[in-house]
């Protein structure tokens, strides 16, 4: 009888045992699971930061990027303003020099118009400081006295016909009285004055009636 028992004693020693090995191994493998699922996760979670991080600076290089550009859009319109601007002032000194002409309608009679524009200048000259003022026809004077008369007149002197050359009270003044070829009944009376070393220049140019 005592036989008996001790050996059903030692069997339940031996399940027990059994039970507790079972149980060991599973809590053993909950923990290495618990444990590496912590690792794990841990090293997402501590990548993501750094990922943030290298992605934050070309968010700001495209905040740049975006701030450059209005800077480079309000740059083109100042060119055009400036543009503009001298397009304008050309304009206006174009519309002042044109003022400035003088245009006098019927101040005499035997005249329909005179008129007196600064902007004509010299023609130029070869002969120096003073013109030979022989009235020769053909002589450089001559033929430079006509370009100044053509320049008033708007017309080349090649087509021009010319009714009188002459002295004007001085040595350095000259009258003209001309009319573009073809139009005889056309006539002008041009007044010309010579500039030291520059030549001769339109003064008045009168539209005869």
């Amino acid at each position: 009888m005592n036989n008996n028992r001790s050996s059903r004693h030692q069997n339940k020693e031996k399940k027990v045992n059994r039970l507790y090995n079972v149980l060991i191994a599973v809590v053993a493998v909950l923990i290495v699971f618990i444990g590496g699922s912590l690792i794990l996760g841990g090293g997402s979670d501590e990548t993501s930061p750094e990922q943030n991080t290298e992605q934050t600076p070309k968010s700001e290089n495209n905040n740049d990027t975006e701030k450059n550009t209005p800077e480079e859009n309000t740059e083109e319109p100042a060119g055009d303003e400036e543009a503009d601007e001298n397009a304008t002032d050309d304009e206006a000194t174009e519309q002042e020099e044109s003022s400035d002409v003088e245009v006098e309608e019927n101040p005499e009679p035997g005249v329909e118009s005179r008129t007196v524009d600064p902007s004509w200048e010299p023609v130029g000259t070869e002969q120096g400081e003073k013109p030979a003022a022989t009235y020769e026809k053909g002589s450089t004077d001559w033929n430079e006295m006509l370009a100044a008369v053509g320049a008033g007149v708007g017309v080349n002197p090649n087509d021009m016909t010319v009714w009188r050359l002459g002295n004007n009270g001085a040595p350095e003044k000259a009258v003209a009285t001309v009319s573009p070829k073809g139009e005889g009944s056309v006539k002008y009376r041009v007044e010309i004055e010579w500039v030291e070393n520059e030549g001769w220049k339109p003064t008045v140019v009168e539209k005869l009636s």
